[in-house]
């Protein structure tokens, strides 16, 4: 089975005079939430077999409370991760999604493939794959699996689920 493990970064600074959106860090909070969301994704069994993330400062700190969480319940779950700048928040989504079917195509044959990415860019994209309309907060997981010919929604995490908080 071909899945992806679709991840918006977790609480980042505000925007500020001088401080590029790219280069905006998780906050203190960003980082504590993220990296319980992602233990708790891990202990789901979602473990990836390798990352994709964003090149903004927040999705790569995002993926590293990914791998954190995955190395946590054995060092031998280190995961490559590579950087593509069509996951960023104005990426393109159909050029993406070509990418993602080449991708698919081409992964071994049970590959959890991880991405973090940013709004508005991945409620669009998991609309556009699925038919799916999702509200996407930070540090959430949506699942789709690679059907052979499609995508297909399996599974969306809110964070708090994640976290293993009640509501």
């Amino acid at each position: 089975m071909k899945r992806l493990l679709l991840i918006r970064h977790g609480i980042a600074e505000e925007f500020r005079p001088g401080l590029p959106d790219a280069e905006r860090a998780l906050t203190e909070e960003g980082w504590a939430k993220t990296r319980a969301a992602m233990a708790g994704l891990v202990e789901r069994g979602y473990i990836p077999s390798r990352g994709i993330s964003s090149p903004y400062r927040r999705a790569m700190e995002s993926m590293g409370c990914l791998k954190e969480a995955a190395m946590a319940v054995d060092s031998s779950q280190a995961f490559p991760v590579g950087v593509s700048d069509g996951f960023t928040p104005n990426g393109d989504v159909e050029e993406m999604e070509l990418w993602l079917r080449r991708l698919a195509i081409n992964a071994g044959r049970k590959e959890n493939i991880a991405i973090t990415s940013h709004e508005p860019f991945l409620s669009s994209l998991i609309r556009h794959l699925t038919g799916q309309h999702l509200d996407v907060k930070k540090a959430s997981c949506t699942i789709i699996e690679w059907t052979g010919d499609g995508w297909k929604f399996q599974q969306h995490f809110r964070p708090a689920e994640l976290r293993g908080e009640q509501r």
